[in-house]
């Protein structure tokens, strides 16, 4: 097939020969048509040779095959670009002679001379006044083909670029438009310590600072003034702040700590001031010393220190924010029972032989009831209503009626409340320190009584406990880490014995904006069940099925809701404020549930809030001690503690 297309090229290239012969001299603008496939390279570069006038040289690796698809007439010029083109497809290029060119892989361009400027491989020399050459070189180097070679001559700011023509001139221009000459920006070094025309000539002995560039120093504000380059500038700053060092101006100062703790303050100081060392930069020794005793930090550091360190501290001993966490735990529990049943049966000898006899729970059976009236015990048939009869004999019919309808409501509201520091953990415990017997041990003697009994004890807190731990955020919103308990005795027994306890507890992490209300948790329960006996049949009976059939039903419902608040207090005026509207509602709700004092004797005592909100700098005893005793002196009493100017 590439023998074929050759031919092609072959032919194409002979019948245009042959037709300029034809014609005779063509002009300077011939037009020329070109519509190759897959033909021989050397061949299209015949065919360009002769439309454009140009003798070439063809390297031996020129090799390879094109495809030129021009649907009209071009000119030699625009023939010629198509020839460049086709030739960097290649990855060829021209390098340029006095009577010819030569077609070479750019990969060998580099290694031959040019003859002249023009399109093909060059190097060219590039002068560079005004800027580094490090600077034209990142910023021209990544703009480069592969082939391109760029070499900086250091010593005379030059540039040598070998690449191709085109190229050329597209790089030399952007290294004119980026070497414009700048001022050169001056800079103010101030020493604190050091002589700035002493640091001034040790930078002159090292012999550092480049042509262009100057270091002088100003004895008025003792200061370097720097121009130059950046590498000069940041040579500068390391010389003179190694330079201007005082080790001996060291001081000691004593802080007293209002909120912070003084061990915690010197650790967070010191880490501080650790992370702010500067490289190169040497830094004074800071010894910093709490003193729990006083609460206070003994602190020696360098003197141009001491004032920042101090800064520090005032800042971070500030008065911490508070936080007032109310909660409200509400249950409600409604149990109902309800039971009718009817025994009877015929007695023979004193014995049940026959009837309608059931076994519920909380009722005795009919037998039980025959077997105690015959031995003389105690009768023991439940609560509720009893109907309950017996023959005088030994033999005869006896029976008894039980109804009973019971509820029983329980109601628990508490609303405890507790304040503490931001980030710290706070506990308030309202409960029964209630005994638990957990083992027994005792040993038998020849007279199987026990000898030396004893049991093993566990006390719990059987209440209400609320533990939190806030943590106030910027954005006004309050992060705590709950753990709250309600348990209490239900009055009754383990079949394996001791008492039973319900608990109902939470431990949960929220996050809720201060003065709203966020519900941690609740509790819909709602169950029920019955128990129902009866004698098959029999009990279908109209009116009389009811003496056969026996049945109790008990229902039993429970809701359990537990409410939250933050608020946070910033202030001793806010803290104030929410202490007398607390005490006020202490005060309204002892007084709601004070016995009624009727005027006889004996008299109900008073068991309000002496505290009502208005004045709470009154005596702590205010209230509690008898007024008459007070007055009358006897038995003795102390005074009042009062407090301020009351």
């Amino acid at each position: 097939m590439a023998y074929v297309m050759r031919l092609r090229a072959a032919w194409a290239v002979l019948i245009l020969v042959l037709g300029l012969a034809m014609l005779g001299p063509a002009p300077a603008r011939a037009q020329v048509e070109i519509n190759l496939r897959d033909a021989d390279l050397r061949s299209f570069v015949q065919i360009v040779s002769e439309a454009t006038g140009r003798s070439y040289v063809l390297d031996p690796n020129v090799r390879g095959t094109v495809t030129v698809l021009a649907p009209g007439d071009m000119t030699p010029d625009e023939l010629f670009e198509v020839f460049l083109s086709v030739l960097e497809l290649n990855r060829l290029t021209i390098v340029q002679g006095v009577g010819s060119d030569r077609i070479v892989p750019l990969s060998t361009a580099r290694e031959l001379s040019s003859g002249g400027p023009g399109v093909g491989y060059e190097t060219r020399v590039i002068k560079v006044r005004h800027i580094p050459l490090q600077e034209v070189i990142e910023v021209v180097r990544p703009l480069l083909p592969s082939e391109a070679v760029l070499t900086p001559v250091a010593g005379s700011n030059l540039l040598i670029l070998s690449d191709r023509g085109q190229n050329q001139a597209r790089i030399e221009a952007l290294i004119r438009r980026l070497d414009q000459p700048q001022e050169a920006p001056v800079e103010i070094l101030r020493l604190r310590n050091a002589n700035a025309p002493e640091v001034l000539q040790v930078i002159q002995a090292m012999n550092i600072i480049p042509e262009g560039a100057s270091v002088t120093a100003d004895r008025r504000s003792n200061a370097l003034l720097i121009s130059g380059p950046e590498s000069l500038r940041n040579q500068v700053r390391t010389l003179a702040a190694r330079l201007d060092t005082q080790q001996t101006n060291t001081v000691s100062h004593a802080i007293g700590l209002n909120y912070a703790e003084a061990s915690a303050m010197a650790d967070v100081v010191l880490r501080s001031l650790q992370n702010q060392t500067q490289e190169g930069q040497q830094q004074g020794e800071i010894r910093i010393v709490p003193e729990p005793q006083t609460n206070t930090l003994l602190i020696t550091a360098p003197q141009e220190q001491m004032d920042d360190i101090i800064a520090m501290v005032r800042y971070l001993d500030r008065r911490p924010s508070q936080v007032l966490v109310e909660a409200v735990i509400f249950e409600m529990s409604v149990e109902t029972f309800s039971d009718l049943s009817v025994q009877f049966g015929a007695i023979v000898n004193s014995a049940v032989v026959g009837g309608a006899q059931f076994s519920l729970e909380g009722r005795p059976s009919l037998t039980n009831l025959v077997s105690s009236v015959s031995s003389g015990s105690n009768i023991d048939a439940g609560s509720g209503g009893i109907i309950a009869g017996q023959p005088t004999g030994d033999n005869g019919l006896a029976g008894f009626l039980s109804a009973v309808a019971s509820s029983q409501t329980t109601k628990l509201l508490s609303t405890p409340s507790i304040m503490t520091l931001n980030n710290q953990e706070a506990e308030i415990v309202v409960a029964q320190n209630v005994p638990f017997v957990t083992g027994s041990f005792s040993t038998v003697g020849d007279d199987a009584i026990p000898e030396n009994p004893f049991q093993t004890i566990e006390r719990q807190d059987v209440g209400l406990t609320l533990n939190v731990t806030p943590q106030i955020n910027a954005d006004k919103t309050v992060k705590m880490v709950i753990k709250q308990e309600v348990s209490n005795l239900t009055r009754n027994t383990a079949s394996t014995g001791g008492e039973i306890t319900s608990k109902r507890s939470l431990s949960t992490t929220v996050l809720v904006r201060d003065g709203n209300v966020v519900m941690l948790g609740g509790l819909l329960e709602n169950g029920s069940g019955s128990a129902k006996q009866e004698v098959p049949g029999l009990s279908k009976l109209p009116l009389l099925g009811g003496l056969f059939r026996g049945k109790n039903a008990g229902k039993n419902q429970r809701v359990l809701l537990v409410l939250l608040r933050p608020k946070v207090v910033n202030s001793e005026e806010e803290a104030k404020r929410l202490t007398k509207a607390l005490a006020r509602e202490a005060k309204a709700a002892s007084l709601a549930i004070e016995p009624l004092d009727e005027g006889h004797f004996p008299r109900s005592p008073g068991g309000g809030l002496p505290f009502d909100g208005a004045d709470l700098n009154q005596p702590f005893d205010a209230g509690f001690v008898d007024d008459v005793a007070q007055s009358r002196n006897f038995p003795p009493l102390p005074t009042r503690l009062r407090f301020g100017g009351s």
